[in-house]
């Protein structure tokens, strides 16, 4: 496995940097190892997920019922921390099955050319990986801004139950658009690396753009244009 540290040059470390300064600047990119989803095909979709709501809930309103889903998503995919490349289209699908995230929504990440990489059984999780990634810029660059990136990525992962939280959004889209310009830089990553850097972007661009504060102000707009003057 190749060294976080010896991937980040100088004036790459300084774009990436600036870049996490943003606070509402995500992206979407392109990955020659990644799979292209087609996000409004995804042919027969199975049952929505999540708890069927109860007799005596019918009359919870709109927003508590998508807490309600936002939660059980959160403890089927996320409470383990085992959450991995695999758990990727999955995930897409119940947001979407759910209404978290919308129709136009994920029309939108598709045409932005939203990718997900290539995920097998002998990748770590998400979590091993920031753990281990962060681990070894400790020891080699305790300085590095991108440590303080991958404690907000861990963050965002084990906050997923509280996905409408205009902070959490916030925080992913910092942490996406940061990734965007690491994993587009070219720095000798193994493919390995680069599909769990890939995949951590693309994770964070979901908790994104889930937000309801995205559906309603229009930021999703935003961050989809900002993300193709960064890929």
């Amino acid at each position: 496995m190749n060294s976080i540290s010896q991937a980040i040059t100088g004036s790459q470390a300084n774009l990436i940097a600036n870049t996490y300064g943003q606070t509402d600047t995500p992206d979407v990119d392109s990955s020659s190892s990644s799979d292209k989803v087609t996000l409004s095909h995804q042919g027969p979709q199975a049952k929505a997920g999540g708890p069927e709501i109860p007799q005596e809930a019918v009359f919870l309103s709109p927003r508590a019922q998508r807490a309600q889903k936002i939660e059980a998503m959160a403890k089927d995919f996320f409470s383990k921390g085992q959450f991995g490349l695999g758990d990727i289209p999955k995930l897409i699908q119940r947001l979407h099955q759910d209404g978290i995230l919308s129709e136009n929504q994920l029309n939108r990440l598709g045409q932005a050319g939203f990718e997900i990489p290539r995920g097998d059984a002998s990748q770590p999780s998400l979590l091993d990986f920031i753990a281990s990634q962060r681990s070894q810029l400790k020891e080699s660059k305790p300085d590095s801004v991108m440590i303080a990136m991958l404690d907000d990525a861990e963050s965002v992962l084990k906050q997923m139950d509280s996905l409408d939280s205009q902070g959490l959004n916030q925080k992913a889209a910092r942490v996406s658009a940061q990734l965007a310009v690491f994993v587009q830089g070219e720095h000798g990553l193994t493919q390995n690396d680069k599909a769990m850097w890939q995949g951590l972007k693309s994770t964070m661009q979901l908790a994104s753009a889930s937000g309801s504060s995205q559906q309603a102000s229009g930021q999703l707009q935003r961050y989809l244009s900002l993300s193709k003057r960064i890929t």
